[in-house]
Parts: structure tokens; C-alpha cells; sequence
């Protein structure tokens, strides 16, 4: 068993996120877009749903040679134009927020949102334990 399991988990957390998101609020914000890239060449597009993941071994096998447990931290950053407005910033914010719930993740502390010239944003974490047999 490698760590591969997690990086799939990943994927799907990830593809479920945005893919929920997307098609509940498409009327609304038809070029919402999602990404897991951070990096300062990236086009710009708003509203922008930043989703970076994190973990720590909570489990391992008893020789140590595989984990099978983790602690994986979901960071989001929900990125809106001042003309957008808080209320585009906190619509999302809420449906990825629920999305992540879904997938038995709890937030860790309260969004914390903050203004950057002519952009909102929304920074908020979640966390929850899985395990290499889990069904997600």
C-alpha cells in the first residue's frame, strides 16, 4: 500500500467540490472557476475558487512502510471582484463550505474575509480524517 490513495482522494474531493459548486450556482456566476493553482502567471478569472489540500499521517502500518490514515486540511480561497460584491464572495463561499461538509470535513475556525485593491476574498479551512478504506 502507498500513498497513492491519497492523492486520488484528493482528486475526487476536489472534482466533486467544484463539479457540485459549479452546476448549483451556474445561472448565477456561469464562469465560476476552480483551481488548485496558486501561481502568479495564472489568468485571473472572478469569481475563483482557490482549493489547496494539506496532510499529516495520523496511521500507519506497524512496520511503517505504508500510511493508511491521514489528516487532510482543505484551504479555500474564494476570490470575487469589489463589483461582484461580499454577497458573491459568501454564496460561494457557503456552497463549497457545504459541499466539503458533505464529505465529512468540519471547518476549522471562521472564514476570515479581506480586501486586496479591487478584489474580496474569503479564506476559510476545514479538516477531517481519512482512512485508506474509506468510501469517499
Amino acid at each position: 500500500m502507498s500513498s497513492i490513495w491519497i492523492d486520488e482522494r484528493i482528486n475526487k474531493i476536489f472534482s466533486h467540490v467544484r463539479n457540485k459548486t459549479k452546476s448549483a450556482l451556474k445561472d448565477v456566476y456561469p464562469d465560476l472557476t476552480f483551481t488548485q493553482d496558486d501561481s502568479e502567471n495564472a489568468e485571473a478569472h472572478f469569481p475563483t475558487v482557490y482549493m489547496f489540500f494539506d496532510f499529516a499521517e495520523r496511521g500507519t502500518t506497524l512496520d511503517g512502510g505504508a500510511i493508511n490514515a491521514v489528516l487532510m486540511t482543505v484551504r479555500t480561497r474564494i476570490s470575487v471582484t469589489k463589483t461582484q460584491g461580499n454577497n458573491a464572495a459568501r454564496e460561494v463561499n457557503a456552497k463549497v463550505r457545504d459541499e466539503l461538509i458533505n464529505y465529512g470535513f468540519i471547518a476549522s475556525g471562521s472564514p476570515i474575509p479581506t480586501v486586496s485593491g479591487d478584489v474580496k476574498v474569503i479564506n476559510s479551512n476545514y479538516q477531517r480524517v481519512i482512512g485508506f478504506n474509506d468510501p469517499i
